[in-house]
């Protein structure tokens, strides 16, 4: 673990990240601006519940968000949010195949207690230690909502992963 460190209010931690299979769905085309993106996470978790339920699949694995990130119409920095659930490897194929979210070989890892309301900070915290130690960001932002629905939002826990690349001059960890 590598700790919370001077002005952090998390520990954050370096690993891995193997593959995931997911039954998933994605806000489109239209990219989310940042502050919409809450509302967004939370009806296409619903939409998603629905349509497993509809063609009987059991939701049995982690729920997921990810976000792209994209450039939206006039420029501003936007996201396109996607959310899924992870597929048991026995659940391949018929009416909804499982996506594949790729792996990555670093990731900064830290969780989240509380509300999404909150959870830019502690973004913003991964996004600082990545940054301090000589790396940077490289792939899907995830969270991993270990405590959520149906539970008040202020016990909510969430693993934030942020993948990252390290600069050949200055390795992270060394």
């Amino acid at each position: 673990m590598i700790g919370a460190g001077e002005g952090r209010q998390m520990d954050i931690e370096e690993g891995r990240l193997g593959p995931l299979h997911l039954y998933a769905i994605s806000s489109g085309p239209a990219p989310i601006p940042r502050d919409e993106v809450p509302p967004v996470v939370y009806r296409l978790f619903e939409q998603l519940r629905e349509r497993l339920a509809d063609i009987d699949i059991e939701i049995s694995g982690r729920a997921i968000a990810w976000y792209e990130r994209v450039i939206g119409e006039f420029g501003e920095h936007s996201q396109r949010v996607w959310v899924g659930y992870v597929a048991d490897d026995d659940e391949v194929g018929g009416e909804m195949s499982p996506i594949v979210l790729d792996g990555a070989e670093h990731v900064a890892i830290g969780m989240h207690h509380g509300p999404m309301a909150t959870i830019r900070q502690s973004w913003n915290e991964l996004f600082d230690w990545v940054h301090e130690h000589g790396g940077h960001s490289a792939g899907y932002m995830r969270e991993v909502h270990l405590k959520a629905w149906p539970y008040p939002e202020d016990e909510w826990v969430t693993k934030l992963e942020l993948p990252f690349d390290e600069d050949d001059d200055d390795p992270i960890g060394e």
